[in-house]
């Protein structure tokens, strides 16, 4: 399984100040899709930029997959622990932060 800051490296083009061609819209009329045939299709592909602390964060965050996969056989099997008591004071400390 690969870890999330190879995912999001496969996913977000590096920030290197090129220009990324992909995130230009194919549907901008051009001399050669003026003429396309009605039905056609057109493409558009988005872009995303992160900050550098974001990318930072990424990179530095470490991700334990055979954690995730055990927590999630617990909560299917119905074995995860709940303390409803220490999320009652958890929810209650959320919303006086909140408040402030």
């Amino acid at each position: 399984m690969p870890s999330i800051t190879e995912t999001m490296r496969s996913a977000v083009p590096e920030s290197t100040g090129k220009k990324d061609l992909r995130a230009e819209k194919a549907s901008s009329p051009t001399p050669d899709n003026q003429g396309t045939e009605a039905g056609a299709v057109d493409t558009q592909v988005d872009q995303i930029a992160l900050s550098d602390s974001v990318v930072k964060a990424i990179e530095g965050s470490k991700f334990d997959a055979a954690k995730v996969e055990a927590l999630r056989l617990a909560i299917m099997e119905g074995n995860y622990p709940l303390d409803a008591k220490r999320i009652a004071e958890n929810m209650v400390d959320l919303e006086r932060m909140i408040n402030s």
